[in-house]
């Protein structure tokens, strides 16, 4: 039975074997290697080498996604953390061996530019567009290949966040209401502890939690601020005025878009305000707390909620919810469950959360891996990751040089079916319980992915500010932005956190892991959450120019800008319509809300 609920990842190597795969990989970087230096001599070399470029990159997205799943899997498994580390070590050679293309294609551009009229290039123009448009932010051949070799360290605060987090911090071991000892050995453990019904656990859950991170601030603050320093510094050795604006740049937008998006997002915070309240008077209510804490917020709304789920009713309710999408998205769906792309169930050292797999030219299955628990989470988990998948699986069957989606958009697809997977229960079921659970999901969702990261995103946007303006980063003025910020969005004015525990809580700012990534795209997940409320209702009351324009956008891939290829569901962030929409849609759903829990009140 369990083989029934594992992925397929032998589909990848289709009768071959991973050694051999590997060796065809590297015979295809030496034949790249010997066409560096002359691929832009002729029309017939240039054709060549991106057709021998383009089975590479299906080579590498068979090899990578075949070893890293493997991995996560089992992520304490020498023999693909071997594999791991040799795939990274041999990538990373070739990537310095042709540091210098972008020089021999900016040296060779008039030329270049007549290739490209030949009809078997026509998809690559958008690409050299691009970088033609940005040439003066590649350095010399010789800079190039340094910042390249130097690239081997760009990881380096990821990581130290990581050994930081894994192995340094250690959560206290707690008491519980009967005055057990409770083992906090992972996050896991403390999330599950912070939804208990036991109050004294949740509390000493949550002051461990919270005070292993302060007690290590120092060591986070400086990480934190020498990783934007050495991400400021890079942005501006390729002429950029700092970090903010290479990554905005990277997307095709400017700080204005960032701004009003950030504009945009502020005007939640009065139902973001009454929301809160509301919620937390029926906390009170429910539970008889005469006061509530930070350990009480993370408790169920609803006392009992159906958590008896098998994977077959998972899949049973999905394909219902996706009906909408007519007959290819459900046959495709039905393919997921029956030819084994999902690894659903948990396993010792399996990696812990879900994902949907990227990389995926040239592979036939979009593989996720979830861990379900018989939980309502996981059936919104499933058609979370099933969004993603099937956005590579239309993406794949309409694209071949922009078969790539940008973090700018990528999470549209999942949030739309989580969307209307909650319009469907809230139709289909007669419990008011029920209902009141999936609407303060929806909810809490919908400020989870637009206020809170978009705090997220305009405190990193003060951090570069700071260093632009040679002010200090310390843990004080870190916490100090931080408390400005969530009051700027959430109107609950700042308080002074002197006293423990919750002095501890401002240590939540250094625990954002998405920091010490290196990309500045927090305020990303914002607009597919904004784009996802406003699409998904369109297309689950039947509007058919609405799912039409959907499908438009699931197969654009990346040939066009993330701006434009997002115009393709008809939003516009330009314009005021967009946020009125928007701001309507959630507070209907606040609306409706409130209506049913008055029987609490």
């Amino acid at each position: 039975m369990k083989n029934k609920y594992n992925w397929d990842l032998e589909d990848i190597l289709n009768n071959d074997t991973l050694e051999n795969l590997y060796k065809k990989w590297k015979k295809s970087i030496d034949l790249i290697l010997k066409m560096h230096n002359t691929f832009y001599l002729s029309l017939e070399n240039f054709v060549k080498f991106h057709e021998e470029r383009e089975k590479n990159t299906i080579l590498t997205n068979k090899i990578f996604n075949y070893i890293s799943n493997n991995l996560n899997e089992d992520t304490a498994n020498p023999t693909w953390l071997s594999w791991s580390q040799k795939l990274r070590n041999d990538a990373q050679a070739y990537s310095e061996a042709t540091s210098d293309e972008e020089n021999i294609i900016i040296d060779n551009e008039k030329k270049i530019r007549e290739y490209l009229k030949d009809p078997r290039l026509k998809e690559y123009i958008r690409l050299y567009e691009l970088l033609f448009k940005n040439k003066k932010r590649i350095l010399s051949k010789k800079e190039e290949k340094l910042l390249s070799q130097l690239s081997k360290t760009s990881s380096g605060f990821e990581d130290i966040y990581s050994s930081v987090v894994d192995t340094t911090i250690k959560y206290a071991d707690v008491k519980n209401k009967n005055n057990k000892k409770v083992k906090l050995e992972s996050m896991a453990k403390v999330y599950k502890c912070l939804k208990s019904s036991d109050r004294i656990l949740r509390k000493n859950a949550w002051i461990s939690f919270n005070k292993a991170y302060y007690d290590n601030r120092y060591i986070l603050t400086n990480t934190l601020h020498y990783n934007y320093l050495d991400l400021n510094q890079s942005a501006k050795i390729r002429k950029y005025k700092d970090y903010v604006e290479s990554s905005c740049d990277a997307d095709e937008v400017n700080r204005d878009f960032l701004l009003n998006i950030y504009k945009g997002v502020e005007r939640f915070a009065p139902i973001y305000k009454n929301f809160s309240n509301s919620r937390n008077k029926i906390l009170k209510k429910i539970y008889g707390f005469k006061n509530l804490y930070p350990w009480d917020k993370n408790v169920s709304i609803v006392k009992k909620i159906n958590d008896n789920y098998t994977i077959e009713k998972i899949q049973e309710d999905l394909l219902k919810v996706f009906n909408c999408f007519g007959k290819e998205y459900t046959e495709t769906v039905k393919k997921a469950f029956n030819e084994k792309w999902i690894s659903w169930l948990p396993k010792k050292n399996k990696h812990s959360g879900a994902y949907s797999i990227g990389g995926t030219q040239g592979l036939k299955k979009y593989y996720i891996s979830m861990n379900f628990d018989k939980t309502i989470k996981s059936l919104y988990t499933a058609a979370h990751e099933l969004g993603h998948s099937l956005h590579s699986y239309y993406i794949n069957k309409n694209q071949t040089v922009h078969a790539s989606c940008s973090i700018f958009y990528a999470e549209i697809a999942s949030i739309t079916n989580e969307m209307l997977l909650s319009y469907y229960l809230l139709e289909n079921t007669k419990s008011n319980d029920e209902k009141i659970y999936i609407l303060d999901e929806v909810i809490n969702g919908f400020f989870s992915t637009t206020t809170r990261q978009i705090i997220f995103s305009n405190f990193e946007y003060e951090m570069i500010e700071k260093l632009n303006n040679n002010l200090p980063i310390t843990f004080e003025t870190i916490t100090e932005t931080y408390k400005d910020m969530n009051e700027k969005y959430t109107n609950f004015k700042k308080k002074k956190s002197t006293k423990e525990p919750l002095l501890y809580s401002l240590s939540t700012i250094l625990r954002i892991d998405h920091f010490y990534v290196g990309n500045f795209y927090v305020y990303k997940y914002a607009i597919g959450q904004i784009c996802a409320i406003i699409i998904s209702k369109k297309i689950y009351e039947g509007d058919k120019d609405a799912i039409k324009r959907y499908f438009d956008f699931l197969k654009s891939g990346s040939s066009l800008s993330p701006i434009d290829t997002i115009k393709l569901l008809g939003i516009d962030f330009s314009k005021k319509e967009v946020w009125d929409e928007c701001f309507k849609n959630i507070n209907d759903l606040i609306v409706e809300f409130n209506k049913i829990t008055l029987k609490y009140m």
